[in-house]
């Protein structure tokens, strides 16, 4: 698996310590990582989540302008993302209450332990083995992952299938027909090329959907009988819950 970790502290020998430490955990190991540093709360959130998709952020909350908690409610309710392991940094104890609506993995206190972040990240990983939320695809000979709450639709172009997600979009090579058998049973298969998530449905019209990010998605008429039976299953297990 390939894991993309952020950091972002506006302490620049901190990010340096703190990369050192992940470099140090991934050496040598099957799993690989990618690491971007920020120094700013505005930096990050102009480069993500349209550029960088991470699996765990190290934050600290005494950033200059927009502190770290700003941070956290952004990722959690603008970005509405979940997925992304939340590790706070600080040199003060006092923030529990102000962290508690954003769900942190952890909480640091600093000076900081390249045993304890690696041991940390290592905790996660073994969690994300075991986490059944994630649909995950290869890339350039990487493995990623993403939270199947995210995916809007996927449509396959060629021998490529595009993942269509909340926020961002993905790319890999696969058939669309065999990974449907890896999506759970709220994905469904509107016509040859794309598969979409009900629950990102925001309007049904006469031959087509329109999806919650404004795509107009057509529904053909060999996939349309099974797509109602599957929309109508589907509604009665919710109603029988």
């Amino acid at each position: 698996m390939r894991y993309r970790i952020g950091i972002c502290d506006d302490e620049i020998s901190t990010c340096s310590e703190i990369e050192t430490c992940i470099q140090q955990r991934f050496r040598n190991k099957s799993d690989s990582v990618e690491v971007f540093v920020w120094n700013s709360a505005e930096s990050f959130i102009n480069d993500v989540p349209e550029k960088t998709d991470l699996d765990i952020l190290f934050l600290d909350i005494e950033l200059p302008e927009k502190n770290g908690v700003d941070v956290g409610y952004y990722i959690r309710e603008s970005m509405m993302n979940v997925g992304m392991h939340i590790i706070y940094i600080s040199s003060k104890t006092s923030y529990a209450l102000d962290l508690f609506d954003i769900h942190p993995y952890n909480f640091f206190v600093k000076p900081l332990s390249c045993e304890k972040i690696c041991s940390e990240i290592e905790k996660l990983l073994q969690l994300d083995r075991q986490d059944k939320r994630f649909f995950t695809y290869i890339y350039n000979k990487s493995q990623y992952k993403v939270l199947y709450g995210n995916i809007i639709y996927l449509k396959s172009d060629k021998h490529q299938i595009n993942i269509i997600c909340s926020d961002s979009e993905k790319r890999y090579v696969g058939k669309l027909k065999q990974e449907l058998n890896r999506l759970p049973v709220y994905f469904v298969m509107v016509n040859q090329s794309i598969v979409v998530n009900i629950r990102h449905i925001k309007e049904f019209l006469l031959n087509e959907i329109v999806m919650d990010n404004g795509d107009y998605i057509a529904i053909s008429k060999n996939y349309r009988k099974s797509f109602n039976m599957q929309i109508l299953d589907l509604q009665m297990e919710q109603d029988n819950i």
